[in-house]
């Protein structure tokens, strides 16, 4: 049995991008600071974070370079728990966060046979909608993850602190403490992008699909293909917008652009808003970003939270997110976001929100803060 060595003093990994904490967490691996396999993951932030990459491929996950080179803000957990370095997740969410709801979900991840994806067996709305979803039986090479997920409200919750020093005592104690500082004020930022013609608003209208809640798996099978199709109708036409370029082509061929589009009223509306798009900011048009735009919308009811918190509940979020981490054994890393510089952690509150983060924390452990963030002033 491996004996799992202890660092003289707690390590506090600051980051500007989330998926960069990663590293950070499998060197505490490769160093026998963490167990190889099985470890939690404790995960203070407004988003799960708990897509996987498109671009990656099941075969390219254990070249380590190639799979965080692939890695994005939202995406850079479960591929850990593919290699198996993370298997419960403790997804702590502020009470604007609504993408997943409360509740213990255990699923299995997996390759999905015949390809070489990277897919999950859980019907949660969250994975369907972003097409992640595949049914067990068609997964190979499987692990099973745990997810936790908890919203910690302005008031103090016994019940959480003890399910969770339950799951640190099962885990030999050992865990990683992530914290996103969006988890105390987020952005949306695609809710102001274009907004001289609504962009976002319009985009709903256009990306929402109806989801049913089901573990019924034809009912999924349906819901899924259904969301296949229209995520990819959708993004043939932006890319082909994006290949044109320009505004005059854009507003000739905006109509036979969108035929593939079925349904005449999300048609009528897709083509009002490319052409508005284009006659009011005309070049300056990304398409592919504003189709990534509406690929945060799931059903109505889910999409990316935005929540500028004033002081005085950052304050109050910051008690009690005190108060619940200091009723846990020590971590063994500490990896911390700062996501300013993609605008998801408001960038006039984000020194503010790291210092108080930091400040707790050195009262409460001994620890060596590592900034590994440009213009980084030194550790």
């Amino acid at each position: 049995m491996t004996t799992i060595k202890k660092y003289p003093n707690l390590p506090v990994h600051i980051v500007e991008d989330h998926n960069d904490a990663l590293y950070h967490i499998l060197r505490a691996v490769g160093s026998k600071h963490l167990p190889f396999t099985n470890n939690l993951l404790i995960h203070f932030d407004s988003h799960p974070d708990l897509l996987i990459p498109a671009e990656l491929k099941a075969s390219e996950v254990y070249d380590v370079p190639v799979m965080l080179q692939k890695l994005s803000i939202e995406n850079w957990i479960l591929v850990a728990a593919f290699t198996g370095q993370i298997s419960s997740i403790v997804w702590i969410k502020p009470p604007w966060s609504n993408q997943i709801e409360n509740g213990n979900y255990k699923f299995l991840i997996g390759k999905q046979s015949g390809t070489d994806k990277i897919r999950v067996s859980c019907p949660a709305l969250y994975f369907v909608g972003e097409m992640v979803y595949c049914k067990p039986d068609n997964l190979e090479n499987t692990k099973e993850v745990n997810l936790f997920v908890h919203t910690l409200g302005f008031e103090s919750n016994e019940k959480l602190e003890q399910d969770i020093n339950n799951l640190i005592q099962g885990h030999g104690k050992n865990y990683i403490l992530d914290i996103d500082l969006d988890f105390f004020t987020t952005m949306n930022p695609f809710v102001s992008m274009h907004d001289k013609v609504n962009m976002y608003n319009r985009l709903k209208n256009i990306y929402s699909f109806n989801f049913t809640a089901s573990q019924e798996s034809d009912i999924i099978d349906a819901q899924l293909k259904k969301r296949y199709d229209q995520i990819t109708t959708l993004g043939m036409i932006f890319s082909h917008l994006q290949e044109l370029k320009d505004t005059d082509l854009i507003q000739r061929k905006v109509f036979s652009i969108s035929e593939s589009i079925k349904d005449k009223q999300v048609r009528e509306s897709l083509i009002e808003l490319i052409q508005d798009l284009s006659n009011e900011y005309g070049p300056e048009v990304d398409w592919e970003l504003v189709h990534d735009a509406g690929c945060t919308f799931d059903d109505e009811s889910h999409e990316l939270p935005h929540h500028i918190s004033s002081d005085d509940e950052i304050d109050i979020l910051m008690k009690l997110t005190s108060e619940l981490i200091t009723s846990f054994p020590p971590p063994t890393v500490v990896t911390i976001a700062r996501s300013s510089l993609d605008d998801y952690c408001p960038p006039d509150q984000v020194d503010m929100v790291q210092e108080s983060v930091c400040e707790f924390l050195s009262k409460t452990y001994n620890i060596v803060c590592k900034k590994h963030y440009e213009d980084a002033e030194g550790d």
